[in-house]
C-alpha cells in the first residue's frame, strides 16, 4: 500500500468504531428508555388499583367515613 493511503484508512477505520459505539448506546439507551416508559405505566396503573381496593375495603369496614360525614349534634 502507498504511504499517503494508510493514514486516511486509519483515522476512517477510527472513525467508524466511535460512531459504532455512539450507535450502539443509542440504541441500549432507547430500549432502557421504553423499559421505563413500560414501567411507569404498569406502577400508575396498578397503584391506581391498590387505592381502589384500599378505599373499596375502608367503606365496606367503616361506611360513615366514606367522605360524608353528618355534623356532630351541639
Amino acid at each position: 500500500m502507498k504511504k499517503e493511503l494508510i493514514s486516511p484508512l486509519i483515522v476512517g477505520v477510527i472513525v467508524g468504531a466511535l460512531l459504532m459505539m455512539f450507535w450502539q448506546f443509542n440504541v441500549r439507551l432507547n430500549a432502557a428508555i421504553n423499559a421505563m416508559t413500560q414501567l411507569q405505566q404498569a406502577t400508575a396503573q396498578n397503584t391506581q388499583t391498590v387505592n381502589d381496593v384500599v378505599n373499596f375495603i375502608n367503606q365496606q369496614v367503616n361506611p360513615q367515613a366514606s367522605g360524608t360525614q353528618t355534623p356532630a349534634n351541639e
